[in-house]
Parts: structure tokens; C-alpha cells; sequence
């Protein structure tokens, strides 16, 4: 077993954030480090001359977010230096490499938000101000009941975000001011429009039934909207609060997010966003909306450019699979205004060209699998794309060669329409047949694509053929293929999985028998792995699951509570504010009745897990569970763990779990990132033959 292919492949820095400036093109990236068991952030320059000269990586150290301005001569920093309680946070702002102000906001409001669903970091048109999101301070008042009152986070991967507030520093005069309100909601994502210093355009986050906060990360079903906030003035005894006046404009029936706005070659300023319906799949197909919001703002105007994909044709475009819309996404060209923005497109990810005029699509990428490019794309005056390679992943020759033993393919299942998988595997593959392991994605509405991925590349250079199956439900294939799972969790997806082993076992891509085939997966992953293992047990050798669903009726301490009744079929109404709500004195939500888990719910789920099939597994299982996950109780695995041994016999060498202390549900941490790789490939290796 070789860990260096692994510590190679995992340190290979990942751009994550490019910005372009006149013919300069700033770079963040994010490198692992195994030396010190943490995550760096590095930053460089890119000259676009005909050496695409760059500057020497830099490490950025306390930053926590960055943004410049329109007109690109000033930067706005969020910083943060110390650790725990001599930690001091800082808002500054930069033109070039001279610092213009600097605010210690450390004992005015709690961390910075820096994540996707809040960050709202910018300057207003005559960047004079900068609006930033930030914790509302704790109180510390002893002996305060207020101190102890129940507070909600935002769920996994936000814990310890839970008041969220919005800040105006006006940097020549070194003020700082809350923005206030009173209405049932917060904002992120926030933008200010352009030509304006008090209008500003933001996603609205709003509790479920019974005040519940469900959690948001990758979660786009929830109520949430599109508001126009107006920073009304301070008046003449200015206070450390301003008041915002509100108002919706989306519908209720709709989730939406990530406002954007651009002007038009024609001066027109266009706000547009993402929806999705409220309620049902996490993720699901999306819609492109535009408002043109110049002047006035009407809600009635709204266009849909580009509507969910109910079910396409084959190769053409799917419909819109996306998180948000990206920071920076506006192109001109001479025929007109466009949009640039990635999308999943069957089992790949892709650049898609979104005409601001009617909506059409075009698509821009073709299929590449290779270590991290930065590339540039220059737009033609017909709408074609040229793309042009600025920094390139450097690795050793030995693992260049290594690399270049592999290749990928995309292979249809068939009479399981749209059932794919993508195999990594060796180019002798077909010389032999080397052990498969199979690995489906989580979510259920996730995808696999062809990209890049350190982990399962460390994998296949173990020996092994990968299979990444996109079974029923999978993003990237059609609104019509998201919904079809809905209440067939269980059932559908589990086949579309074991009909893909069969397949490739069928077209001898993989064997049968002891040490052939594995399984790996985690959370929906995890979910399909114990029912793979449980309904055919004969079939799969070992399996290592990832903070797996084991039993759909324990939700009572998960941030997603309503996916345990949703999937399976179970409605869980969610109910958003109205369009056009300004406030509380306006409509309130329509009351709902709290889903609880009955007796024949919880029959329903328990019949739909795993667990009712614990029983029946043989093969060698290892768990690897987060004791600090949110979204899937660590008690599931704990338990599926014990009924294991039980049904064994105490004294089992064959199941076995791993417990990572302060790791949340995706277990990316430095160290538990590489400890469950590697115990994955040793715990493979010893029930092979």
C-alpha cells in the first residue's frame, strides 16, 4: 500500500476562488497540510502574458473573506488573528498594498460569516460602505435567563452560526451599524445594486412550523425568498443601528436563492436568482429567474430564463444543477448579454453559456479527467468559447505515469434509464479483473461526475476498478428522474446500485466471489450500502460506510428532520412567507401541523432502513461515524455497530468502527480524511483473498 500516493494527490492545492483584474488573475487555493493536520489557504497572481507569468504562493493567514470594489481599486478583508479567547476580528480596507482603514469590530459582534449561504461581503456603489454578515454578540451576563435561552443553528456545517447580522461599516468615518429589523427572517447572500448606496438584494432564510431551523448546507427545499432591503437613513441622532424596510418577491411556493445582479450593455439592471419548489427533494432541478429592477421593482415582471427540465432528450440539455450562481458570471460579447455559470450535466460537470435575452443554453466544456487546471475563456463574437490554460497542477513524474495507467469511462446500465456509473480503472484492466469496489454517492439527489478526485484516484492505484454509480434520482438527468425516487427510497435506488454490479460483472469489468467486490459510501451512501449488504448478503465481501442512515426513524437530533419523511413518501409541508410580506404587522404563514413521528410512520421508515435487514448481513463491515455529525444522529452507526456484533457473536473480528472526535458529517477533516482512507484500503486488503 502506498500512503505517499495518497499524500501526494491529497496536497495537490485546489483553486477555489479566481478572480480576473485588467490582465491579472488573482488566485486563492486551499492546500492540505498532513505535516500539521490542517487545511492552508495560498494565494497568487497570474500576468496573462505569453509566459503567464506567476508570482511566488503566498499564504494567507487570518483572512477570513475577501471583495473588491466596482471599479476595482479598493479590497474589503475580513480578518481574524488569535485563538479562542484572544481571538480579535477586524474589517480593513486596502487600495493596493496601503491600508486605508482598519475597524476592531471584536467586541461589537461574534465570528464573520464567510460560508455560501450568508457571506454577503461587498461595497456599495460610491464605495464609501461595505456590508458584511457577522454573529450577533453573545450575552454574558450572569445569572440571565436570556443567556440560556434555546437557540438554533443553521445546522451541519454552520454550528455556531445562530444569529446571524447584518453590518454597514462606512469606512472614511470610521462607523459601524447593525442593520435592523423585525421580521421572522435572516438575510445573506446580500448584494447592493448598482448605482444605489441604501438598495440592497438578498436571500431570506425563514424558520419551518414550530419555529424549527432546518438545516441548510446542500439543502435547497426550504423556505427561503428573494427580499429587497432599503437602508433607511440614520436621521440626525445617529445610533450604532440603521432600520431596514422589507419586501418579498417570491412566492411562497418557491424556494430561492443567490440574488445576482448585472447591467446590460443597454444600462439595464437585471437581478437574478435560483429557485427550486419548496418542500419535497433537497436538491432538485432549478430555474433561472431575471426581474429588471433599473427603476422600479415588480415582483409581476419576473421571466423565467431557463424552467426545469422535466425530462430531455438524449444529449440535449437537462435543465440547471447548480448550488448558486457564481460571484462573478457576466459576459458580453457582440451578440448580446450572457451568463456563465458551471451545471451538472449527466455525469459530468460543465460550463454552460445562459442568454440573458431568452434564455437559451449552450454548452461550452468537453470531458476532461486530469489533477486541477485553471482556465481562461475568452468569448467570440458567434458565441463560441476558446479556452486557454493559465497554472496547471505540478506532480512528479513517477506519479505522472501512475496517473496515466488510468481512464475513465462512463457506462450506461441497462433497462435501468437514467442508471450510469462512471469506472475508474486501470488501462490493463481488461488483462485481468481486479476487484471492484462500488460507491454511490450520498443525498440521494447528489451526482458522481468525472472529475478529479484524490481520494478515489488513491484507490484505484491500490489495484482496484471504481464504480460510481448515479442510480434513480441522481441530479443531472431530468426534473422527472429527481422525483421519481420520492417514496422509493430503499427500493430503486438499491437496484439501480446491485443492477450496476451485475453489469459489469456480466461484461467481466468485475468478478464474483470472496474478495471481488466491496462497497464504500457514506451518508445516502452509507444508507444503500446497508441495505446492498442486508438484501444480498452473498454478494459483496466488505463494505466501509461513511456516518451512514441506518434507521429512518430516529430523527429527532438531525438538522434535516423532513428528508426522513419526504423521501419516503410522508409529506412534510413547509410554509414560506408571502410574496410582497413588508413586515409583521402584513400576512403571516399559513399555520401548519407539526410532523410526528406516529407508530405508522415510524413502521414505514423502519421497514425502509437498513436496519430491518441487519440481520442478514455477513459481510466484514467497517463504520466510520462523527461524533459531532448533525445531520445523521452518531447513535445510528453506534447502534448498527452493536446489532452487528450482537447477530455475530461478541467476540466478531469482522465488524469494526471508528470514532472521530469533533468531526461533523462529511468527515473531511485533515487527519479523519486520511485515518478513514487508509483504514478503508487496510480493511479491503484483509478480507480479500
Amino acid at each position: 500500500m502506498s500512503i505517499k500516493n495518497y499524500d501526494d494527490l491529497t496536497a495537490i492545492p485546489v483553486p477555489t476562488l479566481a478572480s480576473l483584474h485588467g490582465n491579472i488573475v488573482a488566485v486563492q487555493l486551499s492546500v492540505r497540510d498532513h505535516i500539521r493536520n490542517l487545511k492552508r489557504t495560498i494565494s497568487k497572481s497570474i500576468l496573462l502574458d505569453a509566459l503567464n507569468t506567476t508570482t511566488p504562493s503566498v499564504e494567507v493567514i487570518g483572512i477570513v473573506s475577501t471583495a473588491y470594489s466596482a471599479s476595482g481599486n479598493l479590497k474589503a478583508v475580513l480578518r481574524e488573528t488569535g485563538e479562542d479567547k484572544d481571538k480579535k476580528r477586524f474589517v480593513e480596507v486596502w487600495n493596493s498594498d496601503r491600508l486605508l482603514a482598519c475597524k476592531d469590530v471584536t467586541d461589537i459582534h461574534g465570528m464573520f460569516y464567510a460560508d455560501d449561504y450568508f457571506s454577503s461581503l461587498c461595497f456599495s456603489h460610491s464605495e464609501k460602505s461595505i456590508l458584511y454578515v457577522a454573529e450577533k454578540k453573545k450575552i454574558t451576563e450572569k445569572n440571565s435567563a436570556e443567556k440560556f435561552r434555546y437557540r438554533q443553528s443553521f445546522g451541519e456545517g454552520l454550528v455556531g452560526k445562530i444569529f446571524p447580522v447584518s453590518f454597514l461599516f462606512e469606512w472614511q468615518t470610521d462607523k459601524l451599524v447593525s442593520l435592523t429589523h423585525d421580521s421572522p427572517v435572516w438575510f445573506g447572500q446580500a448584494r447592493f445594486k448598482p448605482f444605489s448606496d441604501d438598495k440592497i438584494f438578498a436571500t431570506g432564510y425563514e424558520t419551518a412550523s414550530g419555529e424549527r431551523l432546518l438545516g441548510i448546507k446542500g439543502c435547497y427545499n426550504r423556505p427561503t425568498g428573494i427580499w429587497e432591503l432599503t437602508v433607511q437613513p440614520s436621521g440626525a441622532d445617529a445610533t450604532e443601528a440603521r432600520a431596514l424596510s422589507l419586501r418579498k418577491l417570491t412566492p411562497p411556493n418557491l424556494s430561492c436563492r443567490t440574488p445576482r445582479l448585472v447591467v446590460g450593455n443597454n444600462g439595464e439592471t437585471t437581478l437574478l436568482w435560483l429557485s427550486q419548489p419548496t418542500g419535497g427533494a433537497h436538491w432538485a432541478t432549478a430555474s433561472l429567474h431575471s426581474l429588471d429592477v433599473t427603476s422600479s421593482v415588480d415582483p409581476d415582471k419576473t421571466r423565467t430564463l431557463v424552467d426545469a427540465v422535466w425530462e430531455p432528450a438524449k444529449g440535449e440539455f437537462p435543465g440547471l444543477y447548480l448550488d448558486g450562481l457564481p460571484r462573478f458570471l457576466q459576459v458580453h460579447s457582440g451578440q448580446g448579454d450572457y451568463i456563465v455559470t458551471p451545471t451538472v450535466w449527466g455525469s459530468r460537470s460543465t460550463i454552460i453559456l445562459i442568454s440573458l435575452n431568452d434564455g437559451t443554453v449552450k454548452e461550452l466544456t468537453p470531458l476532461i479527467y486530469s489533477p486541477y487546471e485553471l482556465v481562461l475563456g475568452e468569448l467570440g463574437d458567434d458565441g463560441s468559447v476558446s479556452w486557454k490554460i493559465i497554472h496547471k497542477s505540478v506532480v512528479s513524474e513517477e506519479l505522472q505515469v501512475l496517473l496515466d495507467s488510468l481512464e475513465v469511462k462512463i457506462v450506461p446500465i441497462p433497462g435501468r434509464f437514467p442508471t450510469e456509473t462512471i469506472l475508474v480503472q486501470h488501462k490493463s484492466a481488461d488483462k485481468n479483473t481486479p476487484p471492484c469496489i462500488t460507491m454511490p454517492h450520498g443525498g440521494p439527489h447528489g451526482t458522481e461526475i468525472v472529475a478529479f478526485s484524490p481520494p478515489i484516484v488513491s484507490l484505484a492505484l491500490e489495484g482496484y476498478t471504481l464504480s460510481l454509480p448515479n442510480y434513480t434520482g441522481s441530479l443531472g438527468f431530468g426534473e422527472k428522474y429527481v422525483r421519481a425516487l420520492i417514496g422509493q427510497c430503499g427500493t430503486l435506488d438499491v437496484g439501480d446500485c446491485i443492477e450496476s454490479v451485475r453489469h459489469l460483472v456480466n461484461t467481466g469489468v468485475a468478478g464474483e466471489g470472496r474478495g471481488k467486490l466491496f462497497l464504500s459510501g457514506g451518508s445516502h451512501g452509507g444508507f444503500l450500502l446497508g441495505h446492498l449488504i442486508g438484501q444480498y448478503p452473498e454478494v459483496f465481501t466488505a463494505a466501509a460506510l461513511r456516518n451512514p442512515v441506518i434507521s429512518c426513524g430516529n430523527v429527532s437530533t438531525s438538522d434535516i428532520q423532513d428528508w426522513y419523511f419526504s423521501e419516503f413518501g410522508i409529506d412534510y409541508p413547509l410554509s414560506s412567507l408571502p410574496l410582497g410580506y413588508t413586515g409583521p404587522t402584513s400576512s403571516p404563514k399559513a399555520k401548519i401541523s407539526p410532523p410526528i413521528v406516529t407508530p405508522e410512520v415510524y413502521s414505514k421508515l423502519y421497514h425502509a432502513s437498513p436496519i430491518a435487514h441487519a440481520h442478514n448481513v455477513i459481510a466484514a463491515v467497517l463504520l466510520l461515524i462523527g461524533d459531532s455529525d448533525q445531520r445523521v444522529a452518531p447513535t445510528q452507526g453506534i447502534e448498527y455497530y452493536h446489532a452487528l456484533k450482537a447477530f455475530r457473536g461478541d467476540v466478531a473480528d469482522d465488524v469494526e468502527m471508528l470514532m472521530f472526535d469533533g468531526q461533523g458529517h462529511p468527515l473531511d477533516g485533515p487527519e479523519a480524511s486520511k485515518v478513514g482512507w487508509l483504514r478503508t484500503v487496510q480493511w479491503f486488503k484483509a478480507w480479500s483473498i
